[in-house]
């Protein structure tokens, strides 16, 4: 991006201007990835935050809270929704015409031998935007809505086929070849049209033309030549997806050495599979917004070569400008020369704030918090059991550091009340098990309690560890940012327990940081009645028959034996969660997956990590990395087996 001085436009060079043919973006690369960068970064910032606002305010105008296969179809027939989807429509289409409006005005100066900047390809962006609501060229934006199947179809297949999707059933789709069966067709259909109307958007933007005289041109000029543009834009393509296999190749394969390298730890190894699945979503991202923009200059190198093989003049980058009102007032320039500095200060603090904003969201999306309520979208949690308990102390703080550094999601503890009122962290009512002291919980003070081991049970390394209170187990989730399972063990000793806890939720601001938990469904309905905002979930050894009745549970965990599909299916249906617990094998984990629970609880947080990453990704992607794995496995062998 230039600044200051360098903000006027500038000759290239007669050297450059004899080889603007072979680049066509020649003396105007920062421009192009300037304007790019910070365009779709600020789109992205403002589109999803708008496309979820308005989905949540529209649902909650038509009086849903949840979608589910039963509700759906009613859902869709709403004439609120079509206003919604033209509503994104719309913005799509203004969107992708401020894209080409840019490229097309950078492509031009690079024909005519000009340097230009980011914040010139902005104004004219904006100015060309402006004029398709002028009467007789509103008809452009069906224009570009006829382009971008053709700009962006080495994309679509990939977008639902990296990620297993299944928002495809939503869509009435349930087979990807069937939904990539059904692009091809579209495309085909819209060839002819597409063909006609390629360069109507050059001779709209840089020749002044109406959208009509622009179709008309368009016509004209690729006529005899339709194949030769076809394949043009298919070469493009091709160049595209390659580059997003390579790019993706090369960091499933860096997050796969990282991997085996430390495969021993297995704390790196589980964060290896989240690394993946953001190093996916990331290259996806960057890519699908690449489409468009290298074909519009490819459509724009056409546009040039047709009109100078039928001696058609070009319009002169004066004129362009002149049309769009682009030129500066004398007043503009020295502002703009004198505030040079403070345009570049502002142009990276807009850069920095696109890619932190962007970066949140590939985070936020990995989490699975931009997840609406919606049975068929809802991204599968791991519940670390009683903290990483497989590896470290149940219920203590090295539990649950070990749950946070896993990967985990959610951390579920349970929790008893000693003598004094302070409720702690431990899942017997006493502590032989796991402190060999012979007590019951409400028989001792916290300060006795806090003087037991309860690491020694579990490993000599852990000799010291103690049982933490509920409050240290909050305040470490608010600095990590993982959210707890508290589940209530009620006795007779402990009388106050549901009451002292919603106090402790209610003291720390906790309340949609975390779900309370019981096998007593009395605990449940206590707290459900004290505080409604409070998630509720009732803990089930055995499911049989309309659970949704039990109407103090928002959500139900269930022993992963007693989980059916027709169970799932029902508890969702009636817009609610679903746990399984505990799950510490391999076929358990995938088979929870494959009935489609909400929640999994295990003690193998790593393990279930890894199952769920293999779930979400393709069958090409899985066997890369295993293909990875056998050659690092052969080489290590190679290396250190002799």
């Amino acid at each position: 991006m230039t600044v200051g001085k360098g903000r006027k436009q500038q000759k290239l060079p007669e050297s450059e201007k004899k080889k603007r043919w072979e680049r066509s973006l020649r003396g105007n690369y920062a421009s192009f990835w300037g304007f790019e960068l910070l365009y779709k970064l600020l789109g992205v910032s403002l589109f999803v935050p708008l496309l979820y606002g308005s989905f949540d305010l529209m649902m909650r105008v038509i009086g849903y809270n949840y979608l589910t296969l039963e509700n759906i179809r009613r859902f869709f027939r709403h004439p609120l929704v079509y206003v919604w989807i033209l509503f994104l429509l719309f913005l799509l289409a203004l969107f992708t015409a401020f894209d080409l409006s840019g490229v097309c005005y950078i492509v031009h100066c690079s024909h005519h031998g000009r340097r230009t900047n980011t914040w010139l390809v902005f104004r004219f962006a904006v100015r060309n935007v402006m004029a398709v609501f002028r009467r007789g060229n509103r008809g452009m934006l069906l224009n570009v809505f006829l382009l971008l199947p053709f700009f962006c179809v080495s994309q679509i297949p990939e977008l639902f086929a990296t990620y297993s999707l299944p928002n495809l059933m939503l869509l009435g789709v349930k087979n990807e070849g069937k939904f990539v069966a059904a692009v091809l067709v579209l495309i085909l259909v819209l060839m002819r049209p597409f063909l006609n109307r390629m360069f109507s958007f050059q001779y709209f933007s840089l020749e002044n033309c109406s959208c009509r005289e622009a179709n008309r041109k368009s016509k004209a000029l690729g006529k005899g030549k339709r194949l030769y543009s076809l394949a043009v834009i298919a070469l493009v393509q091709v160049i595209c997806y390659l580059l997003y296999m390579l790019f993706l190749a090369l960091g499933i394969a860096g997050v796969v050495v990282f991997g085996r390298v430390f495969r021993r730890a297995y704390i790196v190894s589980a964060a290896s599979v989240s690394i993946l699945k953001i190093v996916i979503t990331i290259t996806v991202f960057v890519f699908s917004m690449l489409g468009t923009p290298f074909c519009c200059i490819a459509v724009s190198r056409l546009f040039y070569k047709y009109k100078k093989r039928i001696n058609e003049p070009v319009h002169t980058l004066r004129s362009s400008l002149m049309n769009r009102n682009c030129f500066f007032s004398e007043r503009e320039k020295r502002w703009r020369e004198k505030h040079g500095s403070l345009i570049l200060v502002v142009e990276a603090v807009v850069l920095a704030a696109g890619v932190g904003i962007c970066s949140y969201y590939v985070y936020q999306g990995h989490k699975g918090e931009f997840n609406r309520d919606i049975e068929l979208v809802k991204t599968m949690e791991v519940t670390a059991h009683r903290g990483a308990s497989r590896f470290y102390p149940e219920n203590t703080m090295a539990a649950f550091q070990g749950a946070v550094e896993a990967g985990a999601d959610w951390i579920e503890l349970d929790v008893h009340e000693s003598k004094d009122g302070q409720i702690f962290c431990m899942h017997d009512s006493g502590f032989k098990r796991t402190t060999g002291v012979d007590a019951k919980a409400w028989e001792l003070t916290y300060d006795e309690i806090a003087q037991l081991d309860a690491g020694s049970f579990f490993s000599k390394s852990f000799e010291g560890e103690r049982i933490p209170l509920l409050s240290s187990a909050i305040e470490f989730a608010l600095e990590n940012g993982i959210r707890l399972n508290i589940e209530i063990k009620p006795s007779a000793g402990e009388p106050d327990l549901e009451e002292r806890l919603v106090e402790l939720i209610h003291e720390y601001d906790f309340t949609d940081q975390c779900v309370v938990t019981s096998q007593a469904y009395d605990s449940i309905k206590k707290v459900k009645l004290m505080d409604e905002e409070i998630t509720t979930v009732y803990v089930m050894g055995l499911a049989y028959g309309n659970i949704n009745r039990l109407e103090y549970a928002d959500a139900f965990s269930v022993r992963s034996s007693s989980v059916s599909e027709r169970l799932v299916s029902r508890v969702h249906n009636k817009g609610k969660y679903i746990y399984a617990w505990t799950v510490n094998t391999r076929d358990s984990i995938n088979t929870m997956i494959d009935r489609n629970v909400d929640n999994i609880i295990t003690d193998d947080v790593p393990l279930a990590v890894k199952c769920i990453g293999r779930k979400t990704t393709t069958d090409a992607v899985n066997d890369y990395i295993d293909f990875l794995n056998r050659q690092l496995r052969i080489a290590t062998y190679h290396i250190w087996g002799k």
